[in-house]
C-alpha cells in the first residue's frame, strides 16, 4: 500500500520496503464493507452513522437522502453532501429518495449532475403519505432509465396493508399480531411483481431493497431468467432472526418489512446460494423507542450497520451456508459493481483504494448495546454470542479502527459519485 492505493498484491513482499508490517496470520484480509442501505436521519447522523459502521468493518456508505413531501430533492442531496464532508469518517455516496414523486420527478436529471444515479420509492406506507402510486412509479422509472440510472423500491402493497390493519385494529386484536398478519408475504411478492412489470415496460434497471420472504423470491427468479436487469438486496436481520424476536422485543423489533418466519429466513439463504440475492445491506435506521411503548405509535427501524458483518458471518460461514468469498461478494464486490464503484472499491487488487479490514474468524464475543457505537440505546442482537469479528479497519491506506478505537477524524470521508452499470453479479 502506498498513499491511498494498493500498489502490489503478491504472496511475498519485501518487508524492508514497508513503513509498517501488519501481521494478519490466521485471519482474513477482506475489502472493506460497502453498506448501500443506511438512513442518517434518526439517532445517528452522518457522523455518528459512519462511526458505528466503521467499527463493524464498513468503509463506504451510500445514504438515502430524505426529500420528504414539500422538500426539494436537489436541496436535500446538497445538504447531505455538505454534512458528509464535515462529519463523515467514511467515504459515502447518496441515493435520492422520492417521497413526493409528483413534484420531485423533474429534479431527477439534475441529481445525476450531482453524482446521484439511484432513486428509491416506497410502494408501502400510504398512511404516512410516502407511497408512490403506479402512475408516478412508471413516470419516475421512465425518466430514470432515460438518464441511465436505477430505480430502487420498497416492495409492499401499501393500500392493502392499510385496509387489513384498519380492519384488525377495529376488532381490538393484539397489536404485535396485527402488525405481522397485515403485512403478509403475498403483499411483498405482489409489489415485487408489479415493480418488475413496470421496470420491464420502461426498461429501467431495478433494485429491490430488503427482500424478506420466500414468496418474494419467485417473481425475481422468473424475471432474472428472462434477462431483466434486477438486483436484489436482503438484510442481516432477515437472515438471522424471525418474527419471534418481534414478539419478545415489541417496538424495538418493529421494522419494515417485518421480521418473518423461519421458512422465509431459510429461503433467503437458499436465494443467496443460488445467486438470486446480490447484496446484504443493513437498513440502519436507529430510532428512540422502548419495549413498552404503544406499538403502532412507535417508529420503524433499528441499529444494524455495526453488527451486520459479524452476525452474517456467524450465521452464514460458521454454519456452512456460504464460504468467505461469497460473503465478500455480498458485502463488497457486488455493491461496488452495481453502483459503479468497482474496481476502485470492493476488491483487493492493484490500483484499488486501500479499503481493507482484518477479520478474526476465531474471536468469540457477545454483542451488547453498551459496547456498540450507535446513538440507539439497544440492539436487536443483545446477548448474541458470535464467532468472528473485524479487528482492524483501513480506509484509503489509513487505519480507521484498531484495538477497538477510532483513529480517523470527522470529515475525512470523500463523496463518491455513483454510476449504474448493468453487471452480472457472481454466484
Amino acid at each position: 500500500i502506498k498513499g491511498e492505493k494498493i500498489i502490489r498484491v503478491k504472496p511475498r513482499l519485501l518487508q524492508e520496503e514497508a513503513g509498517r508490517v501488519i501481521d494478519a496470520s490466521g485471519k482474513y484480509v477482506m475489502p472493506g464493507v460497502i453498506d448501500v442501505h443506511v438512513h442518517p436521519v434518526y439517532e445517528d447522523d452522518m457522523g455518528g452513522l459512519s462511526l458505528t459502521a466503521a467499527h463493524g468493518g464498513v468503509t463506504t456508505l451510500i445514504h438515502f437522502a430524505y426529500a420528504k413531501p414539500g422538500m426539494k430533492l436537489i436541496d436535500t442531496i446538497k445538504q447531505y453532501q455538505e454534512e458528509g464532508s464535515i462529519k463523515s469518517y467514511l467515504d459515502f455516496g447518496i441515493h435520492g429518495t422520492l417521497f413526493d414523486p409528483a413534484s420531485q420527478i423533474e429534479e431527477i436529471p439534475k441529481a445525476f449532475e450531482l453524482g446521484v444515479s439511484s432513486f428509491k420509492m416506497f410502494m408501502a406506507y400510504a398512511k404516512l403519505k410516502w407511497m408512490t402510486d403506479d402512475y408516478h412509479l412508471a413516470a419516475a422509472m421512465d425518466l430514470i432509465a432515460e438518464c441511465g440510472g436505477m430505480a430502487m423500491v420498497h416492495a409492499e402493497n401499501g393500500l392493502v396493508t392499510d385496509y387489513l390493519e384498519d380492519r384488525s385494529l377495529k376488532r381490538g386484536e393484539d397489536q404485535k399480531a396485527v402488525f405481522l398478519k397485515t403485512r403478509p408475504d403475498y403483499l411483498e411478492a405482489e409489489a415485487i411483481f408489479r415493480a418488475i412489470s413496470i421496470a420491464a415496460i420502461t426498461r429501467c434497471p431495478l433494485y429491490i431493497v430488503h427482500l424478506s420472504t420466500a414468496r418474494g423470491v419467485v417473481p425475481l427468479q422468473q424475471a432474472r431468467a428472462e434477462g431483466q436487469t434486477i438486483y436484489v438486496e436482503t438484510c442481516p436481520q432477515y437472515l438471522t432472526m424471525t418474527d419471534a424476536k418481534l414478539q419478545k422485543l415489541g417496538p424495538l423489533a418493529k421494522i419494515g418489512p417485518p421480521l418473518r418466519t423461519e421458512k422465509d429466513r431459510l429461503a433467503l439463504w437458499k436465494a443467496i446460494q443460488k445467486g438470486i440475492i446480490d447484496t446484504v445491506a443493513s437498513d440502519h435506521a436507529p430510532k428512540a423507542k422502548k419495549m413498552d411503548d404503544p406499538f403502532f405509535e412507535s417508529p420503524y427501524g433499528s441499529p444494524q450497520s455495526e453488527t451486520m458483518l459479524t452476525v452474517t458471518y456467524d450465521e452464514g460461514v460458521n454454519k456452512r451456508r456460504i464460504k468467505p468469498n461469497k460473503l465478500v461478494q455480498l458485502f463488497s464486490e457486488n455493491p461496488a459493481k452495481i453502483f459503479g464503484l468497482y474496481p476502485r472499491k470492493g476488491t483487493i487488487q492493484k490500483g484499488a483504494d486501500a479499503d481493507l479490514l482484518i477479520f478474526d474468524p476465531n474471536q468469540i464475543h457477545t454483542i451488547q448495546h453498551q459496547t456498540q457505537h450507535s446513538g440507539a440505546p439497544y440492539t436487536l442482537y443483545e446477548g448474541r454470542r458470535c464467532k468472528g469479528k473485524p479487528i482492524l479497519v483501513m480506509q484509503r491506506g489509513k487505519i480507521l479502527i484498531e484495538n477497538g478505537e477510532m483513529r480517523g477524524r470527522p470529515g475525512e470521508g470523500k463523496f463518491l459519485s455513483t454510476k449504474i452499470k448493468r453487471v452480472k453479479c457472481g454466484l
